[in-house]
């Protein structure tokens, strides 16, 4: 079945056999009869294994069964999850499992996440997901949809949410102490993503006999499997399986600036981009993402920004500054801004957020925010913040409880749908792209 079949499949199958009962999560009482949280784990190594450690050290949460297309790292999951039942293919673990679990994690490649998503929301359970949320513009409305009719309890797996500098960074947003928001940079320049060769077309490598290599594909049209390219881990450059690094780092960049400005389920209303003159032929083109872009995105005036439209802008650039390529770093002013500050200089990867009375500099993790006011006073303290569960805890605890997460589906799919707009951006570069959000078109 074609990608836009699926969706229009699953979304339908929901209206038919769902009648959405008003108050109540998806889970009301748990199916396991030892009172444990019940919970299946799509995909098992790397990322995944880090998802599964942290969900298995929930004490109300018992893994019922392990699924991976590659034999190694089930096996190594087992080992930590003895009575979990093993499957490789996700669909036949959701079939078999379906009436006895309560909830399931996504933790594959990018473009298999909607159909997994939506299989196992169409089934009544509740969904944890790794970002990016989605690979395609219709899989976010799908998705919504689907969570919203099953009012399943869901998080996208934006986990430094729980933690103290994505949290303050929200509260200095929410504050006011930096007055109306004017404009937001949010950048990254580690040169993870542009390091590393890339080749095509590649040539055939026998595929190893731990990997089931046509379900890692999924819907994808079939190409011979390359050692050392596409698994475990070179995937997300590959624009048939990855979204990018804005999809990657932006998910997690992007989050406490939405959350702190309440931006909920805003949608921007153009959307420009400029990328890197990699030297590649058309064919080329066709299977990667640029290595480095600057994204702009135009919003309509929020209650954070005074009513007034902002932008933000996305920089995906090189470890070290060159003049040639500046486009792709954080504009110098902010440098000189940053050096108020007890960081110096900007981190690696952040935000700068202005205000009409100061700025906000922000780490992607470790670092606590800073804010230089521009008429010199002395900012105020962060607060000390009440602890909170990890992000996966707070979803599994939400299972039960009912209460929403974090970063549910509700809003970060419109969250989603912006980082997607960058990469559609991305294709066409240099073009500003108009968005009907309400409508789902684009036109330029």
């Amino acid at each position: 079945m074609k990608r836009r079949a699926f969706l229009k499949s699953a979304a339908a199958s929901a209206a038919a056999l769902f009648t959405p009962v008003k108050g109540f999560p998806a889970v009301v009482k748990l199916r396991n009869p030892n009172s444990l949280l019940s919970h299946a784990c799509v995909g098992t190594g790397n990322m995944a294994r880090s998802d599964l450690d942290s969900l298995r050290s929930h004490k109300g949460t018992h893994i019922t069964a392990l699924c991976d297309v590659d034999a190694t790292y089930l096996e190594a999951a087992h080992k930590v999850c003895p009575d979990a039942r093993l499957y490789r293919n996700w669909a036949e673990m959701l079939e078999k499992e379906g009436t006895a679990i309560d909830s399931v994690n996504v933790s594959t490649p990018d473009h298999m996440h909607a159909e997994i998503i939506l299989n196992a929301l169409n089934r009544g359970l509740n969904v944890y997901a790794q970002k990016p949320l989605c690979h395609a513009l219709e899989e976010c409305r799908a998705i919504a949809d689907l969570a919203a009719q099953k009012k399943a309890i869901t998080q996208l797996g934006t986990q430094i949410a729980a933690w103290d500098c994505d949290r303050l960074t929200v509260h200095f947003l929410r504050s006011g102490v930096i007055g109306e928001i004017k404009h937001a940079w949010i950048f990254t320049t580690s040169g993870g993503f542009a390091a590393g060769e890339r080749k095509w077309p590649l040539p055939e490598d026998p595929v190893p006999p731990t990997l089931d290599w046509k379900l890692w594909l999924g819907k994808t049209p079939y190409r011979p499997f390359a050692k050392g390219v596409y698994h475990p881990g070179t995937w997300r450059k590959w624009r048939a399986f990855g979204s990018s690094w804005l999809g990657d780092m932006g998910s997690h960049l992007f989050s406490p600036v939405w959350i702190g400005m309440d931006l909920g389920t805003l949608v921007p209303q153009w959307v420009k981009a400029s990328v890197s003159d990699d030297g590649w032929n058309p064919a080329m083109k066709e299977q990667f993402w640029p290595r480095m872009c600057h994204v702009t995105w135009g919003f309509p005036g929020v209650k954070a920004t005074g009513g007034k439209p902002f932008e933000m802008e996305w920089f995906d650039g090189p470890s070290k500054e060159a003049s040639t390529l500046a486009e792709f770093l954080p504009p110098n002013a902010l440098q000189a801004i940053a050096a108020k500050t007890a960081f110096k200089q900007l981190p690696i990867q952040g935000r700068v957020i202005e205000g009409s009375e100061g700025w906000l500099i922000s780490h992607h993790f470790g670092e606590w925010p800073a804010v230089v006011l521009k008429n010199g006073g002395t900012p105020p303290a962060a607060p000390t913040l009440e602890k909170v569960p990890t992000h996966y805890h707070e979803y599994l605890n939400s299972c039960t409880t009912g209460k929403p997460t974090t970063s549910s589906f509700d809003w970060t799919t419109r969250l989603t749908d912006v980082i997607l707009l960058g990469n559609v951006a991305q294709l066409q570069p240099g073009t500003t792209l108009k968005w009907d959000g309400r409508k789902i078109v684009k036109g330029a």
